[in-house]
Protein backbone atom coordinates (compact mmCIF):
# COMPACT_ATOMS: atom_id res chain seq x y z
CA UNK A 1 0.00 0.00 0.00
CA UNK A 2 1.18 3.49 -0.80
CA UNK A 3 1.99 5.60 2.21
CA UNK A 4 -0.02 8.85 2.31
CA UNK A 5 1.65 11.81 0.66
CA UNK A 6 0.97 14.98 2.61
CA UNK A 7 0.41 17.94 0.29
CA UNK A 8 -0.89 20.48 2.78
CA UNK A 9 -0.63 24.21 2.38
CA UNK A 10 -1.17 27.31 4.46
CA UNK A 11 -4.93 27.20 3.83
CA UNK A 12 -5.33 23.58 4.93
CA UNK A 13 -7.98 24.51 7.51
CA UNK A 14 -10.28 26.05 4.91
CA UNK A 15 -9.71 23.09 2.60
CA UNK A 16 -10.43 20.60 5.37
CA UNK A 17 -13.61 22.37 6.51
CA UNK A 18 -14.95 22.55 2.95
CA UNK A 19 -14.04 18.95 2.24
CA UNK A 20 -15.57 17.54 5.42
CA UNK A 21 -18.64 19.75 5.00
CA UNK A 22 -19.23 18.49 1.47
CA UNK A 23 -18.82 14.87 2.52
CA UNK A 24 -21.04 15.28 5.59
CA UNK A 25 -23.78 16.75 3.39
CA UNK A 26 -23.39 13.86 0.97
CA UNK A 27 -23.30 11.23 3.72
CA UNK A 28 -26.40 12.61 5.40
CA UNK A 29 -28.41 12.69 2.18
CA UNK A 30 -27.37 9.17 1.22
CA UNK A 31 -27.97 7.75 4.68
CA UNK A 32 -31.34 9.52 4.93
CA UNK A 33 -32.56 7.90 1.72
CA UNK A 34 -31.14 4.48 2.54
CA UNK A 35 -32.95 4.34 5.86
CA UNK A 36 -36.10 5.81 4.30
CA UNK A 37 -36.12 2.92 1.81
CA UNK A 38 -35.73 0.42 4.66
CA UNK A 39 -38.51 2.07 6.69
CA UNK A 40 -40.77 2.30 3.64
CA UNK A 41 -40.37 -1.35 2.67
CA UNK A 42 -40.79 -2.54 6.26
CA UNK A 43 -43.98 -0.53 6.84
CA UNK A 44 -45.45 -1.31 3.42
CA UNK A 45 -44.77 -5.04 3.27
CA UNK A 46 -44.86 -5.91 6.99
CA UNK A 47 -42.38 -8.66 6.17
CA UNK A 48 -39.22 -9.68 7.95
CA UNK A 49 -37.87 -11.15 4.71
CA UNK A 50 -38.29 -7.83 2.85
CA UNK A 51 -36.62 -5.98 5.72
CA UNK A 52 -33.72 -8.45 5.60
CA UNK A 53 -33.39 -7.96 1.83
CA UNK A 54 -33.37 -4.18 2.20
CA UNK A 55 -30.50 -4.43 4.67
CA UNK A 56 -28.61 -6.95 2.51
CA UNK A 57 -28.99 -4.89 -0.68
CA UNK A 58 -28.45 -1.56 1.07
CA UNK A 59 -25.39 -2.26 3.20
CA UNK A 60 -23.54 -5.47 2.31
CA UNK A 61 -22.23 -4.25 -1.09
CA UNK A 62 -20.39 -1.45 0.74
CA UNK A 63 -18.79 -3.96 3.11
CA UNK A 64 -17.59 -6.27 0.34
CA UNK A 65 -16.44 -3.56 -2.07
CA UNK A 66 -14.53 -1.35 0.38
CA UNK A 67 -11.28 -3.42 0.44
CA UNK A 68 -11.11 -3.38 -3.36
CA UNK A 69 -12.04 0.30 -3.52
CA UNK A 70 -9.22 1.04 -1.09
CA UNK A 71 -6.79 -0.11 -3.78
CA UNK A 72 -8.52 2.16 -6.32
CA UNK A 73 -8.06 5.06 -3.91
CA UNK A 74 -4.33 4.30 -3.89
CA UNK A 75 -4.04 3.95 -7.68
CA UNK A 76 -6.37 6.64 -9.04
CA UNK A 77 -7.32 10.27 -8.50
CA UNK A 78 -9.28 10.29 -5.22
CA UNK A 79 -11.15 13.50 -5.96
CA UNK A 80 -12.48 12.05 -9.21
CA UNK A 81 -13.44 8.80 -7.46
CA UNK A 82 -15.48 10.71 -4.88
CA UNK A 83 -17.22 12.82 -7.53
CA UNK A 84 -17.93 9.75 -9.66
CA UNK A 85 -19.37 7.73 -6.79
CA UNK A 86 -21.52 10.66 -5.66
CA UNK A 87 -22.78 11.11 -9.22
CA UNK A 88 -23.66 7.40 -9.54
CA UNK A 89 -25.60 7.53 -6.27
CA UNK A 90 -27.45 10.69 -7.38
CA UNK A 91 -28.32 9.23 -10.80
CA UNK A 92 -29.66 6.00 -9.28
CA UNK A 93 -31.80 8.08 -6.90
CA UNK A 94 -33.04 10.28 -9.75
CA UNK A 95 -34.07 7.19 -11.70
CA UNK A 96 -36.01 6.02 -8.65
CA UNK A 97 -37.81 9.37 -8.54
CA UNK A 98 -38.80 9.04 -12.20
CA UNK A 99 -39.99 5.46 -11.70
CA UNK A 100 -42.15 6.34 -8.72
CA UNK A 101 -43.59 9.47 -10.32
CA UNK A 102 -44.56 7.39 -13.37
CA UNK A 103 -46.16 4.74 -11.17
CA UNK A 104 -43.56 2.11 -12.08
CA UNK A 105 -41.83 1.97 -8.71
CA UNK A 106 -41.52 -1.50 -7.23
CA UNK A 107 -39.83 -3.38 -4.41
CA UNK A 108 -37.14 -4.69 -6.74
CA UNK A 109 -36.48 -1.22 -8.12
CA UNK A 110 -35.83 -0.02 -4.57
CA UNK A 111 -33.61 -3.00 -3.78
CA UNK A 112 -31.53 -2.70 -6.96
CA UNK A 113 -31.14 1.05 -6.47
CA UNK A 114 -30.08 0.38 -2.87
CA UNK A 115 -27.39 -2.01 -4.08
CA UNK A 116 -26.09 0.54 -6.62
CA UNK A 117 -26.05 3.24 -3.96
CA UNK A 118 -24.20 0.91 -1.58
CA UNK A 119 -21.58 0.19 -4.25
CA UNK A 120 -21.11 3.94 -4.71
CA UNK A 121 -20.66 4.36 -0.96
CA UNK A 122 -18.14 1.52 -0.97
CA UNK A 123 -16.00 3.47 -3.43
CA UNK A 124 -16.53 6.86 -1.84
CA UNK A 125 -15.71 6.01 1.78
CA UNK A 126 -12.11 4.76 1.28
CA UNK A 127 -11.39 7.64 -1.11
CA UNK A 128 -12.57 10.18 1.47
CA UNK A 129 -10.39 8.58 4.16
CA UNK A 130 -7.40 8.62 1.81
CA UNK A 131 -7.81 12.32 0.98
CA UNK A 132 -7.51 13.55 4.57
CA UNK A 133 -3.77 12.73 4.93
CA UNK A 134 -3.20 14.76 1.75
CA UNK A 135 -4.80 17.96 3.02
CA UNK A 136 -4.20 17.84 6.79
CA UNK A 137 -0.77 18.36 8.44
CA UNK A 138 0.55 15.20 10.05
CA UNK A 139 0.50 16.67 13.54
CA UNK A 140 -3.20 17.57 13.15
CA UNK A 141 -4.35 14.40 11.40
CA UNK A 142 -5.33 12.43 14.52
CA UNK A 143 -7.49 15.30 15.76
CA UNK A 144 -9.17 15.80 12.38
CA UNK A 145 -9.79 12.05 11.99
CA UNK A 146 -11.38 11.98 15.42
CA UNK A 147 -13.56 14.97 14.56
CA UNK A 148 -14.57 13.38 11.27
CA UNK A 149 -15.43 10.12 13.04
CA UNK A 150 -17.67 12.01 15.48
CA UNK A 151 -19.45 13.76 12.62
CA UNK A 152 -20.05 10.47 10.83
CA UNK A 153 -21.35 8.85 14.02
CA UNK A 154 -23.77 11.72 14.64
CA UNK A 155 -24.93 11.61 11.02
CA UNK A 156 -25.55 7.86 11.16
CA UNK A 157 -27.45 8.35 14.43
CA UNK A 158 -29.61 11.21 13.15
CA UNK A 159 -30.40 9.92 9.66
CA UNK A 160 -32.62 6.92 10.62
CA UNK A 161 -34.61 9.10 13.02
CA UNK A 162 -34.90 11.92 10.47
CA UNK A 163 -35.96 9.57 7.68
CA UNK A 164 -38.61 7.95 9.87
CA UNK A 165 -39.96 11.36 10.85
CA UNK A 166 -39.99 12.61 7.24
CA UNK A 167 -42.00 9.60 6.07
CA UNK A 168 -44.85 10.76 8.32
CA UNK A 169 -45.51 13.92 6.30
CA UNK A 170 -43.48 13.68 3.08
CA UNK A 171 -43.61 11.30 0.15
CA UNK A 172 -40.75 8.97 -0.68
CA UNK A 173 -40.07 10.98 -3.86
CA UNK A 174 -39.46 14.16 -1.85
CA UNK A 175 -37.00 12.34 0.40
CA UNK A 176 -35.24 11.05 -2.72
CA UNK A 177 -34.91 14.63 -3.94
CA UNK A 178 -33.04 15.52 -0.74
CA UNK A 179 -30.34 13.02 -1.66
CA UNK A 180 -30.06 14.35 -5.21
CA UNK A 181 -29.71 17.92 -3.92
CA UNK A 182 -27.12 17.02 -1.27
CA UNK A 183 -25.11 14.99 -3.82
CA UNK A 184 -25.12 17.89 -6.30
CA UNK A 185 -24.06 20.31 -3.55
CA UNK A 186 -21.19 18.02 -2.51
CA UNK A 187 -20.04 17.58 -6.13
CA UNK A 188 -20.09 21.35 -6.77
CA UNK A 189 -18.07 22.08 -3.63
CA UNK A 190 -15.52 19.39 -4.44
CA UNK A 191 -15.24 20.18 -8.15
CA UNK A 192 -15.17 23.99 -8.08
CA UNK A 193 -14.12 25.13 -4.60
CA UNK A 194 -11.48 22.60 -3.58
CA UNK A 195 -8.09 22.00 -5.12
CA UNK A 196 -6.87 18.55 -4.18
CA UNK A 197 -3.81 17.55 -6.22
CA UNK A 198 -3.53 13.99 -7.47
CA UNK A 199 -1.29 11.93 -5.20
CA UNK A 200 1.99 10.63 -6.58
CA UNK A 201 0.87 7.11 -7.45
CA UNK A 202 -2.11 8.34 -9.47
CA UNK A 203 0.20 10.30 -11.78
CA UNK A 204 2.77 7.54 -12.29
CA UNK A 205 2.85 4.37 -14.35
CA UNK A 206 1.76 1.52 -12.07
CA UNK A 207 4.60 -0.91 -11.37
CA UNK A 208 2.45 -3.43 -9.51
CA UNK A 209 -0.68 -5.12 -10.82
CA UNK A 210 -4.05 -4.46 -9.21
CA UNK A 211 -4.04 -7.91 -7.57
CA UNK A 212 -0.56 -7.31 -6.15
CA UNK A 213 -1.70 -4.03 -4.60
CA UNK A 214 -4.79 -5.76 -3.21
CA UNK A 215 -2.65 -8.48 -1.61
CA UNK A 216 -0.30 -5.86 -0.12
CA UNK A 217 -3.31 -4.02 1.23
CA UNK A 218 -4.59 -7.09 3.05
CA UNK A 219 -1.09 -7.77 4.39
CA UNK A 220 -0.79 -4.15 5.56
CA UNK A 221 -4.03 -4.51 7.52
CA UNK A 222 -2.93 -7.83 8.98
CA UNK A 223 -5.63 -9.86 7.24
Amino acid sequence: MEQPTNQTGSNWQRTTVLFLSSQTISLFGSSLVQYAITWYLTLREQSGVIMMLSVVFGFLPTFFLSPFAGVWADRYDRKKLIILSDAVIAISTLLLILLFLSGEGSIWALLIASAIRALGAGIQTPAVSAVLPQIVPKDKLTKVNGFNGSIQALTMLASPMASGALLNFASLEIIFFIDVITAIAAIIILAFFLKIPSHNKATQVQENSYLTDLKLGFMYRGL
